[in-house]
C-alpha cells in the first residue's frame, strides 16, 4: 500500500542534522512510564498543523528523494497529508475511510482506515485507545520518543518523534526495507481555525479511476 506513511517511507522526519544524531540519542526510560509520558505529550496537541520538508534515504544512507507539503492531524483518527513536491499526492483519513489520490495519474484508491493505520505506529499520534498502545514499545529519548511495534511484520520498524518548546518538530521512520524518511516540521499552533468541517473528507474528482479496496 502506498500509504502517506510509506510513500517516502512516506512522511517521516526530524529536526536533527542527520540520522546519526537521532540513532545515538540516549534512552532515558522505557515501558509504561515512557508510554504515559508520550500520551501526556500528545494530549497537549489534539490538533496539529505544520508545513514540512521531507528527505528519504536508502539503506546506504543515500538521499533518494526530497519533498515538501502540509500535514494536519486531529484526534481521534483524522489526518490530511498533502504532498506538493516532487509531485502532488493527497492522503486523507476521517477515522473510517482512507483516500489516496494521485493527481497526475488521475487515480483514487480507497482503504479501510482502521485496518491500514493500525498496522503502523502512526496510529498512536491520533488515538488514546489503550488496546492499541499496548501493541507498541515506547522508549523515551533525550528529546523525544521511539515507538516500535510488537508485531515483527509491521511495515515500520520504528517511528521517532522529536519535540521542542514549540511542539512536535520532527519525525523519523525506518521501514522494513531499510528506507529512512525524515521530516522537518514548521508547526503553527494557531491553525485551529483552518480545520474546516470537510478537511478530512474527500470527494474524488470527475473522470478519475477509483479503486475501492475496503
Amino acid at each position: 500500500m502506498k500509504s502517506w506513511f510509506l510513500a517516502a517511507g512516506l512522511l517521516l522526519i526530524p529536526v536533527v542534522a542527520g540520522t546519526e544524531a537521532i540513532t545515538e540519542a540516549t534512552a532515558e526510560q522505557t515501558g509504561s512510564a515512557a508510554s504515559q509520558a508520550l500520551q501526556q505529550q500528545l494530549a497537549t496537541m489534539p490538533r496539529f498543523y505544520a508545513r514540512f520538508e521531507q528527505q528519504v534515504f536508502d539503506m546506504q544512507q543515500q538521499l533518494v528523494q526530497q519533498g515538501e507539503g502540509e500535514l494536519w492531524l486531529q484526534q481521534p483518527g483524522k489526518f490530511r497529508y498533502q504532498m506538493e513536491l516532487p509531485e502532488p499526492v493527497l492522503f486523507v483519513g476521517d477515522g473510517e475511510t482512507l483516500w489516496y489520490y494521485h493527481e497526475l495519474l488521475e487515480q483514487v484508491t480507497i482503504y479501510d482506515a482502521k485496518a491500514e493505520l493500525e498496522r503502523t505506529p502512526f496510529t498512536l499520534l491520533m488515538s488514546n485507545d489503550a488496546s492499541l498502545w499496548q501493541q507498541y514499545q515506547i522508549t523515551q529519548l533525550d528529546d523525544g520518543y521511539r515507538i516500535q511495534a510488537d508485531d515483527p511484520a509491521s511495515p515500520v520498524q520504528y517511528l521517532q518523534l522529536h519535540f521542542t518548546a514549540t511542539g512536535l518538530t520532527s519525525m523519523q521512520v525506518l521501514d522494513l526495507n531499510g528506507q529512512r524518511s525524515m521530516f522537518h516540521f514548521q508547526p503553527r499552533p494557531d491553525a485551529g481555525s483552518d480545520f474546516a468541517a470537510d478537511l478530512f473528507q474527500f470527494q474524488p474528482p470527475a473522470d478519475v479511476d477509483i479503486d475501492d479496496q475496503r
